[in-house]
């Protein structure tokens, strides 16, 4: 008899040992260290300000870190005698130049006539600055990519030695990175939820941005190309009169600089690719730093919604001041200095699948590989000259009845040798400065006035000795110095002793005795 259609079938599956890898080990499978990070609590209040607060603190912490100790730079030293000029005097001098740099001169006068001019007292407010530049730096962190992104992206920001070099500098540039990060963080807020406070914040910190640096203004590039992308005609019309309006305020200072533009930017060399290529060195601070930092971001940087923002920060206003440097020469590194919060941004958002923790052992050892450019900036010579050795040297070997001579008006040897030599010596202290017939700041000029060349043997006298001080490194003080200069020293005098000095060189010289 046939068998039933109804039967059941039983299929019988052998079990195979599970697969193994060519060591006889069972096969990998992720545990939880192996996964991406957790997502953050959306509300926390606490722990979010936390994470624009510490990196604040941080930056704060490092660059008041022995604040006064480095001599002022050629350029410092050029803000320390605008700021204790008289008010008369002050303004007859940016009618003639530095106008675009007047109004941080301003803020800083009356902040000097408020605590003093000590060297620490001047760099104190680009600290408070760059401090303030950070926690926004961490607050628009926060915003692209949550706490973790924040927090990384601030300590990244506030280690980084070349923030730290222009946190110490009584020069604009930390406000500018200040008003870069404000108005960003503003522009960002908009793109959420367009108010008109919002917008006054914004047009306010544009006005701020092209007073602090004109060439900063080159920002609202990446502003107007990030709100092209993200929202319609309407709101990018919204942006465009708001920005058009800050630059109309600006407007004014930008016309009269440029007329100024041949004393304030005659000095810039034409782009080159070697001027290109060290870029990053100049605005990082070191080139390993440089390579981190910027090989972390480049993982990151994209159009996507999220990193858009800091992709065109970073490359829009470098983009934009390259182009114009091909038609006058403006490429200076650290005018780009605004653009370091973006790549500190990028390397970030390229660690935001990383835990805290690891985030925070990136951002250390990145801090770790800065410790020696970060300890250089703090000696005495750590702002590229040794303003204050002029001083001690001359203190050490100087008597009574000697006399000073200075370089050429030309490359601000002249400016800057006798800026340092005012600044660091007492009255009291100072050899005979006897070719000067009017102070530097006064009557329009920056520089002082010194006796024409056909008076020089008449207004020098008969010192027995005689201190050059030149902005440069020589080995013979009278070159280019000057035919009447150079002449009074061949004719009368012998080079008794040579002091090289970081930015600077100084002489003495001994009348030759009477045959």
């Amino acid at each position: 008899m046939p068998s039933s259609t109804d039967d059941t079938a039983v299929l019988i599956v052998p079990s195979w040992p599970e697969p193994k890898d060519g060591n006889g080990q069972e096969p990998w499978t992720p545990t939880a260290h192996d996964l991406p990070a957790e997502p953050e609590p959306l509300t926390n209040p606490r722990l979010t300000t936390l994470a624009w607060l510490a990196p604040a603190l941080v930056a704060l912490g490092i660059g008041a870190f022995r604040l006064g100790n480095p001599a002022l730079s050629e350029d410092e030293l050029a803000t320390w005698g605008m700021v204790t000029a008289s008010w008369a005097d002050f303004r007859s001098v940016v009618a003639n130049v530095d106008l675009t740099v007047a109004p941080y001169y301003a803020l800083l006068h009356l902040w000097v006539a408020l605590v003093g001019d000590a060297d620490w007292l001047l760099r104190l407010p680009s600290v408070l600055f760059a401090a303030g530049a950070t926690g926004l730096v961490a607050a628009i962190g926060i915003r692209l990519g949550g706490r973790r992104v924040g927090l990384s992206a601030g300590l990244l920001f506030a280690v980084l030695p070349g923030v730290s070099r222009y946190a110490q500098e009584a020069r604009p540039y930390a406000l500018v990175l200040l008003a870069a990060a404000g108005s960003t963080y503003l522009l960002l807020r908009l793109l959420d939820r367009p108010r008109w406070p919002v917008y006054l914040g914004y047009l306010g910190m544009v006005v701020l941005l092209g007073l602090a640096h004109v060439v900063a203004l080159l920002l609202l590039l990446a502003h107007g190309l990030l709100v092209a992308g993200e929202r319609s005609w309407r709101s990018f019309l919204a942006w465009l009169g708001v920005a058009s309006i800050g630059g109309a305020l600006v407007l004014p200072l930008v016309l009269a600089g440029r007329a100024q533009s041949g004393s304030q930017l005659g000095w810039v060399p034409p782009l080159t690719w070697a001027r290109l290529a060290e870029t990053p060195e100049r605005l990082f601070g070191t080139t390993v730093i440089a390579g981190a930092v910027m090989a972390l971001a480049l993982t990151a940087m994209s159009m996507r919604p999220l990193v858009r923002a800091a992709t065109l920060w970073a490359l829009a206003p470098a983009a934009g001041l390259a182009a114009a440097a091909l038609i006058t020469p403006l490429w200076v590194p650290r005018y780009l200095l605004f653009v370091l919060p973006a790549w500190a941004l990028l390397a970030a958002l390229a660690l935001h699948r990383l835990t805290i923790l690891r985030c925070l052992v990136v951002v250390l050892g990145i801090g770790l590989l800065a410790a020696p450019a970060q300890a250089t900036i703090r000696t005495g010579y750590g702002h590229d000259f040794a303003s204050r050795d002029i001083a001690l040297v001359i203190r050490a070997n100087r008597l009574p009845g000697d006399a000073v001579l200075f370089g050429p008006f030309s490359d601000g040897d002249q400016r800057t040798s006798r800026d340092a030599f005012m600044r660091y010596l007492d009255g009291d202290e100072r050899p005979d400065d006897k070719l000067m017939v009017r102070p530097p700041r006064t009557q329009g000029s920056l520089g002082a006035q010194e006796c024409p060349d056909l008076d020089v043997p008449s207004c020098f006298g008969k010192p027995d000795r005689v201190w050059v001080v030149r902005k440069g490194t020589y080995s013979n003080v009278m070159v280019d110095i000057g035919a009447a200069k150079e002449q009074l020293l061949r004719q009368d005098f012998v080079q008794s002793r040579l002091w090289p000095l970081k930015g600077f060189t100084v002489a003495l010289y001994t009348r030759k005795p009477a045959l």
